[in-house]
Parts: structure tokens; C-alpha cells; sequence
């Protein structure tokens, strides 16, 4: 152990240290730096790399090669010289909770249901791929024994068995491990092999928010927070709920049965607004004449069916009958006709007035954008 040079790996809690720089190269306007000892976390295990400053210079980055750690500065130092070393705290312990917090429901869903975490990823949530499918009633359980562990205050231990050691010992790991092997146990949890920092006892974690689940190749995909990130997002949801609840004049914690019942009326009104303009352009089909060779009718935001519908109406009038219903700028289009073959005029509708869609001979449908006289001319043009 006294050989060790990686800092954060002997102490996650070091905030600051003090090293002597053994290089540093230029490398696109940045500068790599190695250090005789760090306590800044590389990147890697899918934690992110740790930031903070080496004397006035800006670490923007960490990274492990073959000749070392490489703190990316943006300033050269000095080969020889001492820095005082600062880590990002807030950063370093936001990772520390969230990494925490993963071990643990990967552990517990590995203890449920055998399957390995096979993908882990830090970004704005926490992603973690499994080997195999879970339910919703799962990964629900799983939530609730997570916390269960971090209400106990596990302590979450560091362990670095010997060769002999390991492999009497059953933990997960990712891949075969050789040399000194760093294990993280938290009882009832996790046994896990692990590279990355960590709190001391689950009661820092604070709170663990599982947020998603989707299928992803053989298994599923699961979204999550820990600690302050957590905290944030609930805080945020409550929030926004909050102002749901207001606006509905509903109790906080029965606003989905408030909202199913808007959605409801809401539905109610459309088929009603529907079944009414329908009447109306039934109506209004006594203002055409029939026997005419093309009629083209602006309607304001009709549905597609309505579209359709109206369409094959106007076309008892006339040998074409175009329908474009929207506003000024984005129209939906339904053209029908008995004399034109209107698949092939469906491309040159289309770049005349910048839009999609398409058909048969007899009908074509899509979206164009454009005002409304330019329309009318490019169709009368294009249709005869």
C-alpha cells in the first residue's frame, strides 16, 4: 500500500494534496501533466474524471495512459516544481453518491434475479444496462430495498484482498482482473469490484430515484439518481405538480385522476367540434357547382379524416378537387381527381412550394409550406 500513489484510491475525502510535477507536454493547446502522486480521479468505470486546480492552473480533464495519469491543463507547469492540488469537491461528491448508489441496485437486482450489470454510464442520470428484462413491480421493489440500505447507514467498505483471497470471494466484476483487485462491499447490497470514488456510509447517499425503464438489446436499460441530484429532480417534479394541482384545483396526489378527466372533456369537445364542422362543410359543398374541372377549397386545421372525407365530397363537383387546410405557413394537403394521374404531378407539387408526400394516379396526400395565393397559382398551373 505504500507504493500507491493514487490518492483518491486511498482516500476519497482528500480535497487537497500536494505533489511535484514529473512532465508536462503540450498537446493542442492544452497541456498534460503528469504528477508524482494525485488525488484527482481519472476517468474511467464510467465515472467521469475528477476537475479542480493545480496551483492557479485549471484541471479540465484526467484520464490513465500507459505513462501515467494525465491531468489536461490549461496552462504549462514546470517539470520539478510543487503544486497544491484542489479538487472540484462538489463535483468529486455528486460522483461519489451516484456511484454509490448504483452499486447498490446493481447489487440487489443481481440479487433478485442473477442478471449482471453490463453497461454503466454517468451523464446527466445514471445509466445502467442489465443482462436480462425486469418488470415494473421489479425495479419498484428494488427502489424501495435501495433506500431500505441507505436509511441503515451501511458502511461501504474498501477492501483489497489478496490473490488467494479472491477467489474464495463471490463478486461481481465485469471483466477478468489481475494484480491488486479493490473490492466495494455494502452489506446486504453489493460485493463489486471497483476503480471508482465512493461515500463512507449509505446514509450520505441521501436518496436513490430510479427514473426509467426501457428495453435495451437483451436486457433493459434503467435511469437513476442519487443525492443531491435526486433530491433536485424530486423537488423539481413536486414542483411542477404543484402547479398542475393549482390549475386543476385538485388535491397534489390525485392529479393524474384530475387530468384523465380534462383529457376526457377534452376528447369529448373535439368529437363535438368535429361532428359540427363536418355538418358545416356538408353545407357549404351547395356553394360549388357541379360539373367544374378543378376546385381547390382552403379550410382552417381540419383533421386528416375530416380532410379525406371533404375531399372525396368536392370531387362529385369537379374531375380534380384539392383540400389544404393549416395557416399561413405549414398546410396538409389532399388532392383527388378523375382525369389528372396525380402520382405524377406529386413531385413537381412538391418542390414548387417546398413540400412532402405522395400517392396513386388517383390520389395523393402531404404537407407544403407557402401562402396561400402562391398555392392556389402553382396548383392551377401544375393540375390545368
Amino acid at each position: 500500500m505504500a507504493d500507491f500513489k493514487e490518492l483518491y484510491d486511498l482516500d476519497p475525502y482528500r480535497k487537497e494534496f500536494d505533489a511535484a510535477v514529473v512532465s508536462c507536454t503540450e498537446h493542442h493547446g492544452t497541456y498534460e501533466v503528469i504528477l508524482d502522486q494525485t488525488a484527482f480521479y481519472p476517468e474511467g468505470g464510467g465515472q467521469p474524471a475528477d476537475h479542480g486546480t493545480l496551483n492557479n492552473v485549471n484541471v479540465l480533464d484526467v484520464h490513465e495512459k500507459a505513462q501515467g495519469i494525465i491531468h489536461t491543463c490549461d496552462a504549462p507547469l514546470t517539470p520539478g516544481e510543487k503544486v497544491h492540488g484542489t479538487i472540484d469537491w462538489d463535483r468529486r461528491f455528486d460522483f461519489m453518491q451516484n456511484h454509490s448508489g448504483e452499486h447498490i441496485v446493481s447489487g440487489l437486482i443481481h440479487k433478485m434475479t442473477g442478471f449482471d450489470n453490463v453497461g454503466f454510464h454517468m451523464g446527466e442520470v445514471i445509466q445502467i444496462d442489465f443482462s436480462g428484462p425486469l418488470t415494473e413491480d421489479q425495479m419498484r421493489e428494488i427502489e424501495i430495498q435501495a433506500n431500505r440500505i441507505v436509511m441503515r447507514n451501511e458502511p461501504v467498505k474498501a477492501l483489497f484482498p489478496s490473490s488467494e483471497e479472491l477467489e474464495t470471494i463471490d463478486f461481481r466484476s465485469k471483466k477478468e482482473l489481475s494484480g491488486i483487485v479493490r473490492l466495494i462491499e455494502i452489506e446486504d447490497a453489493d460485493l463489486c469490484a471497483c476503480c471508482g470514488t465512493h461515500v463512507r456510509n449509505t446514509g450520505e447517499i441521501g436518496l436513490i430515484k430510479l427514473l426509467s425503464m426501457q428495453k435495451h438489446k437483451k436486457g433493459v436499460r434503467i435511469e437513476m439518481l442519487s443525492g443531491m441530484r435526486a433530491f433536485r429532480y424530486v423537488q423539481k417534479a413536486m414542483s411542477e405538480n404543484h402547479k398542475v394541482s393549482v390549475a386543476l384545483s385538485a388535491k397534489e396526489l390525485e392529479t393524474s385522476d384530475a387530468v384523465n378527466a380534462l383529457l376526457k372533456t377534452s376528447e369529448l369537445k373535439d368529437v363535438r367540434i368535429r361532428e359540427v364542422s363536418e355538418s358545416l362543410l356538408k353545407y357549404r359543398l351547395n356553394e360549388y357547382e357541379s360539373g367544374q374541372k378543378l376546385i381547390i377549397d382552403f379550410e382552417d386545421d381540419l383533421d386528416r379524416n375530416v380532410l379525406r372525407r371533404h375531399g372525396n365530397d368536392l370531387a362529385e363537383k369537379a374531375e380534380t378537387a384539392a383540400v389544404i387546410s393549416g395557416d399561413e405557413t405549414k398546410w396538409n394537403y389532399f388532392i383527388i381527381s378523375k382525369t389528372v394521374n396525380l402520382k405524377d404531378k406529386a413531385k413537381l407539387i412538391n418542390e414548387a412550394l417546398n413540400g412532402r408526400g405522395g400517392g396513386s394516379a388517383e390520389m395523393i396526400q402531404g404537407s407544403f409550406a407557402g401562402e396561400k395565393e402562391k398555392i392556389e397559382t402553382e396548383l392551377k398551373r401544375i393540375l390545368g
